[in-house]
């Protein structure tokens, strides 16, 4: 068993990837917040690796390359603007998402920590 490139890993790693494109889109939204007829962007990635996650597999190694092929898209905002220039950016709404990419963040990272902390203490045991 390869302990450091499995289904686990390879997850939590393409949800950082994944993630740090988001916090990155978010962050140039809200750079663009008077940047008259900028459109707001969307990083989606986790619908990706659902889908992977209910796939059947015969191998792990199949799911992990299925796993490292999956590039986060970005997309722009078809969203109405409220605004006579044009730009769509909401404010809170940005807030909220970089919040809540943030927290995620935290999280995956502390699960890819924790694994490796684990993995650690088993060999230490030894």
């Amino acid at each position: 068993m390869d302990w450091f490139n499995n289904v686990s890993t390879s997850l939590l790693s393409k949800d950082l990837d994944g993630l740090w494109v988001r916090q990155k889109e978010i962050s140039n939204n809200l750079s663009n917040l008077e940047t008259p007829g900028f459109k707001s962007r969307t990083v989606n990635f986790e619908d990706q690796l659902r889908n992977l996650m209910s796939d059947s597999y015969t191998t792990d190694s199949e799911q992990v390359n299925d796993i490292s092929s999956v590039q986060p898209r970005t997309t722009i905002s078809e969203e109405q603007s409220l605004r006579l220039d044009g730009n769509n950016v909401d404010v809170e709404k940005e807030n909220i998402e970089l919040a809540r990419t943030q927290l995620n963040y935290e999280y995956s990272l502390r699960e890819l920590s924790d694994y490796f902390a684990r993995l650690k203490t088993a060999i230490d045991a030894k």
